[in-house]
Order: C-alpha cells, then sequence, then structure tokens
C-alpha cells in the first residue's frame, strides 16, 4: 500500500516538474529553425495584408467607377438641364468641377496605393563583417546581381542565422509597404467619401432646381 503511494507521489512529482519545464520553456529565446518558421508565418501575414489592401483599393475604384457612370448618365439627360436657368447652370457647374477635382485626387491616391513600392533596406548601422549580415539570396534586387552559379554559391554558403537576418529584412521592408500602402488607401476612400457627398450635392441640387 505504501509502495503505490509513493509510486503515485512520485507520478505527481515528475508531471509537476514537466509542467514546470513547459512553463519555463516558453521564456527563453527562439531557436534558429523555430525563429526561421516564425519569421516566414510573419512574411506570409505580411504577404495577406498587402493582397487585402489591393483588394481594398480595386474595391474603391469599382465604386469609383460607378460614380462616375451615373454622372454620365446624369448629365446625358438634356431635360434635366433645360430647365435650368442661368445661374442655377452655373451653380451645377460649379459643383461638377468640384467633383471632377476630387476624381482626379482619387486617381492620384489610387496610383500611389497600386505602384509598386521599392524599399530599400538601410544597412548603415548593420556592420558587414557581423556573422548575421544578410547574404542576398532570397530577395529578387539582389539576386538579380549574382549570376545563376554565384547565386548557388552563395546558398550553400549562407548560415541559418544569416538567413534568418535576411528573412528579418525582408519582413521589415514588407511592413513599410504595407504601412505606406495603408495610408494611401485611407486617402483613397477619403477622396470616394467626398466624391459621393458632392455627387449627392448634385443629385439635390437638381431636385431643388426642379422644384423651384
Amino acid at each position: 500500500m505504501q509502495t503505490e503511494s509513493a509510486s503515485a507521489g512520485n507520478n505527481v512529482d515528475v508531471k509537476r516538474l514537466k509542467w514546470e519545464a513547459k512553463q519555463l520553456e516558453g521564456t527563453r529565446p527562439l531557436g534558429a529553425w523555430e525563429l526561421y518558421r516564425a519569421l516566414n508565418d510573419a512574411i506570409q501575414e505580411g504577404q495577406d495584408q498587402l493582397d487585402l489592401s489591393s483588394r481594398e483599393a480595386r474595391l474603391a475604384m469599382i465604386l469609383m467607377g460607378g460614380l462616375n457612370a451615373a454622372l454620365v448618365v446624369l448629365a446625358s439627360q438634356s431635360s434635366l438641364g433645360a430647365g435650368l436657368n442661368a445661374v442655377e447652370r452655373q451653380i451645377e457647374g460649379a459643383v461638377i468641377a468640384l467633383y471632377a477635382m476630387f476624381a482626379i485626387a482619387f486617381l492620384v491616391q489610387a496610383i500611389d496605393a497600386l505602384r509598386p513600392g521599392h524599399y530599400q533596406p538601410n544597412f548603415h548601422n548593420w556592420p558587414k563583417d557581423r556573422g548575421d549580415f544578410p547574404h542576398g539570396v532570397r530577395y529578387y534586387e539582389d539576386v538579380v546581381l549574382r549570376d545563376t552559379e554565384a547565386h548557388w554559391r552563395a546558398w550553400r554558403e549562407i548560415s541559418l542565422e544569416q538567413l534568418n537576418a535576411e528573412l528579418a529584412v525582408q519582413l521589415h521592408s514588407l511592413c513599410l509597404k504595407n504601412q505606406t500602402r495603408k495610408v494611401a488607401l485611407r486617402g483613397l476612400y477619403r477622396s470616394l467619401r467626398n466624391m459621393t457627398i458632392v455627387f449627392s450635392a448634385i443629385l439635390a441640387l437638381f431636385a431643388i432646381f426642379s422644384m423651384i
């Protein structure tokens, strides 16, 4: 009976030690392969964010196209303009000109949001003789600087630490690109909102002038 109790107590101690070991394991630095997987996951998440922002930009352009098409249909209705006097036509013309200004601003911001970014990493504070200095084997702008054999040789000579450093640099550049894209998208949707307000004002003015 005592033997069984001692054995049960030992099992409890072993389980407790394993549990404590797992708790301490969460505070240790990541190993090289763990860091490699974590960086790849972060890069994939950054790519997903970039794809999402591209879809958001395309959606804004589709909505803008719908507004423009509605304005063209409205302008083609000669019966609407026929009932306006000279002052009312000037007012409508000024509002439509304002809409055109917002439309131009929208197009400029759409170009900024969708244009290919160039985010060259800054290595000024990173000594080249340090063991973890990136080797330039992943990013296409670095790859094309070497011929095929030199690129293969660079891959054979790179260490896992250097590869992880390069992944970290690539992730940093991707985050900079995502940040720039998000700022551009906020301006893009701001212009789209302004265009919608001005378009609503055009419709409201036509309705008001028609009732006068």
